[in-house]
């Protein structure tokens, strides 16, 4: 479905944005495993998140509503689907953390995903998966994927890549096995798994490790910082841990939140968004818009059903826009803000350099070049490195019309930036934003005019 766009005189309002879908997946997943009912405020209507509940729901889970919350009551014994197929749509996550939960039963059941999920990489689970004794097999490591559940040794294992959705695999296969599992991981992930098994009374323990002052080695009258481990953080579910029920209040998601604090940054607006989700792992693009010359304000800080959330406001009242390198942890911490932070930098005086962010060649599209070829039809010089992106800013880009390659964070993206373009833009197919929020441009229309 193309859509129109057109620049926008004012990018300023109030807002709230849709249920964090990183947190909506755990809930419908976590769900099948839990020994009590789940009530869930706030749960998300973006077709990913359907994907989870509509696969919780073919594992057995009662989906229900109570006013506006979901009400998810899990099945005595696990359900084997009718056709033995789950259909995982377009969601990785739900097809990663769905892998260990199938792993750790008595089922046999085949995993598939629509023509976008099909080429995602599933190596990284079924390796693990298969070292605790599960049997699983695809073409190449990719979906489909049948997975044949057995009882699960426990498992230490130290991530290889930087991967939350890996990481909450085991953790799940551990749950549904009743089996430990220890999960290491030299670059922190975020940690929504882990605070929700927490807050459903499992029995998990996190360890952060941190770095030691130690004698410098060549100068001994020195000091040095030394990580007395290879890893920073560690995660160890116990054997039998059980999940209670309880109310799961999703914050509103940071990752779609972020497309219209960088309409803020580029705009010369204020943005105020209500109940975001501040998981420490996700709010690096915060520091990203302080560093690049916004006013970042939070208030109404507080917690619920362990995850931190509060009221964020973007502002940028003079001065221009700076540039900046990004690399190693600070990329992973903003992953999923890659396109947002993209559109900035197009506006940004000088250049901004974006390194290890290979993972992104295999998202939904190969978004390094996605960004670099709608960059590009702006009028903005767009390097592509091996992990990461060159963008040169600064100048009056023009309206373009866009591709979405199929890929919702990049037609979230250009959408925005169409509003600060000379002349009119379009997008080839801006019903992909119903994978991650289907308000998508109702929502935009509240900030511009």
């Amino acid at each position: 479905m193309r859509r129109e766009l057109h620049p926008r005189k004012r990018f300023s309002g109030q807002i709230t944005v849709p249920g964090d879908k990183s947190i909506a997946h755990r809930a419908a997943l976590l769900s099948i495993l839990s020994a009590g009912s789940l009530a869930v405020k706030n749960y998300p209507r973006s077709e990913d998140c359907l994907s989870s509940l509509g696969a919780a729901e073919a594992l057995g889970v009662k989906v229900g509503s109570s006013g506006q919350q979901l009400e998810l009551t899990p099945p005595e014994k696990l359900r084997l689907p009718d056709d033995g197929t789950v259909n995982c749509g377009n969601s990785a996550t739900t097809a990663r953390l769905l892998s260990g939960i199938i792993a750790g039963s008595s089922l046999t059941v085949t995993l598939t995903g629509d023509d976008s999920l099909s080429p995602r990489p599933m190596d990284r689970v079924i390796e693990p998966l298969t070292s605790m004794g599960a049997e699983l097999f695809a073409e190449d490591g990719h979906l489909p994927v049948r997975i044949v559940g057995r009882r699960l040794m426990p498992m230490e294992y130290q991530l290889p890549v930087a991967s939350a959705q890996v990481k909450s695999a085991l953790l799940l296969a551990g749950l549904a096995s009743s089996c430990s599992v220890t999960v290491r991981e030299p670059v922190i992930t975020r940690d929504h798994t882990e605070r929700m098994i927490q807050f459903l009374k499992g029995d998990i323990t996190v360890r952060e490790v941190k770095p030691v002052m130690v004698p410098d080695p060549v100068d001994p009258r020195k000091k040095r910082m030394h990580s007395p481990e290879s890893f920073k953080m560690e995660i160890t579910l116990a054997s039998g841990a059980r999940l209670t029920g309880g109310l799961i209040d999703i914050p509103g998601d940071f990752s779609t939140a972020a497309y219209f604090m960088a309409g803020a940054a580029i705009g010369h607006g204020t943005v105020t968004i209500e109940n975001v989700g501040l998981n420490p792992t996700r709010v690096e693009f915060l520091e990203y818009l302080k560093a690049a010359g916004c006013r970042v304000d939070i208030t109404d800080r507080r917690t619920e059903s362990d995850e931190p959330r509060g009221t964020i406001t973007v502002a940028r009242d003079k001065g221009p826009l700076k540039s900046r390198k990004i690399s190693g942890e600070i990329t992973a911490r903003l992953i999923d803000e890659i396109p947002a932070l993209a559109v900035v930098a197009a506006f940004a005086e000088g250049t901004t350099v974006v390194r290890d962010a290979g993972e992104l060649r295999i998202k939904e599209s190969n978004r390094l070049e996605s960004i670099a070829e709608n960059l590009r039809l702006m009028g903005i010089k767009c390097g592509v490195l091996e992990d990461g992106l060159v963008i040169e800013g600064g100048k009056e880009p023009s309206g373009a019309d866009f591709k979405s390659f199929g890929d919702h964070r990049i037609a979230m993206a250009f959408s925005v930036a169409s509003c600060f373009l000379v002349g009119p833009s379009s997008i080839d197919d801006a019903s992909v934003v119903n994978i991650s929020c289907p308000e998508f441009y109702e929502i935009l229309g509240r900030v511009t005019a």
